[in-house]
């Protein structure tokens, strides 16, 4: 393996064969640094234009207007259709499951006494026809 300084020494020679193309240190002095003095442009910003007066604004067109909203209308429709649907048929799942539970909750008694009702009268008529037939049959 190679010793520490020597790969050093390689990696240098490497980077100095691609440095040969590049200008040296001393061209760079042309460019000015901070520390430099600039010349003060004061005297020379009188000649600026200034905004004085108040640009009109623009009128915007309606139609342009017009189409942007019922792109914009029909875009969030499009996009919370689906979570709406979805939000209405929870909430109407669970209103109507609790509303079924209360509804039949308080019509139980009376469920039942129609159900007993209509079996009684069931019997009654399935007695009065098995008397009809064996007083016909005698």
């Amino acid at each position: 393996m190679a010793e520490p300084d020597d790969l050093l020494g390689k990696a240098d020679a490497l980077m100095a064969r691609h440095r040969q193309g590049r200008p040296e240190a001393e061209t760079y002095a042309d460019i000015p640094v901070l520390q430099d003095v600039v010349e003060d442009l004061g005297a020379s910003r009188v000649d600026m234009p200034v905004l004085t007066g108040l640009v009109p604004s623009a009128e915007p067109d309606l139609v342009q207007v017009e189409a942007l909203a019922q792109e914009l209308r029909a875009s969030l429709f499009t996009q919370l259709e689906p979570l709406c649907a979805q939000v209405v048929e929870e909430h109407l799942q669970k209103g109507l499951e609790s509303l079924f539970v209360r509804l039949f909750t308080d019509l139980r008694p009376e469920l039942r006494s129609i159900a007993c009702a209509a079996l009684n009268d069931a019997i009654d008529r399935a007695i009065d026809k098995a008397l009809r037939r064996r007083k016909s049959g005698d």
